[in-house]
């Protein structure tokens, strides 16, 4: 039986747009989208992956020396922290703590930065995948196995 992706009523369904995303819905829930004529012929989302695709999710990190760069940023405009920190549109507290390095601006943060300062704050995060297989673990090392007790029941 066919349960709606919106309530969870079992029925008869219908395929409707609902704020840009296509479902499976009652008629009671058709009213808050757009019906399709076409109701066998189900799009994909082009921004939709699957849990089994192989594509690498692209990660991003912080340059190491970010603190550094803002503050010289800072320094060649002859700016102190607090119009500095008008000028970016954040609180000047957050902006000595980046300065100091105690705390790292978020990525889409970090973004904008780059387009105000005109620097280069994120780069690429390589990461390589290990794949261990059971025979490659080096005899004589302990594993989480080697420290669980299993106990029988007597039966």
């Amino acid at each position: 039986m066919s349960v709606c992706e919106m309530c969870g009523k079992g029925g008869p369904l219908t395929n409707a747009d609902v704020e840009g995303v296509e479902l499976k819905v009652c008629f009671g829930c058709s009213k808050y989208g757009t019906t399709n004529k076409n109701n066998n012929n189900f799009r994909k989302n082009p921004h939709y992956s699957s849990k089994n695709s192989k594509k690498e999710e692209v990660e991003w990190k912080l340059v190491p020396n970010f603190s550094d760069l803002i503050k010289k940023s800072r320094e060649e405009k002859s700016m102190n922290q607090e119009d500095f920190a008008k000028f970016l549109n954040e609180k000047e507290s957050i902006l000595a703590k980046w300065e100091q390095g105690t705390l790292k601006p978020r990525i889409f943060v970090a973004r904008r930065l780059e387009k105000l300062l005109n620097l280069s704050l994120v780069v690429r995060d390589i990461k390589e995948k290990v794949e261990i297989k059971k025979n490659q673990i080096p005899k004589g090392e302990l594993t989480l196995g080697d420290f669980i007790k299993v106990r029988k029941r007597n039966s």
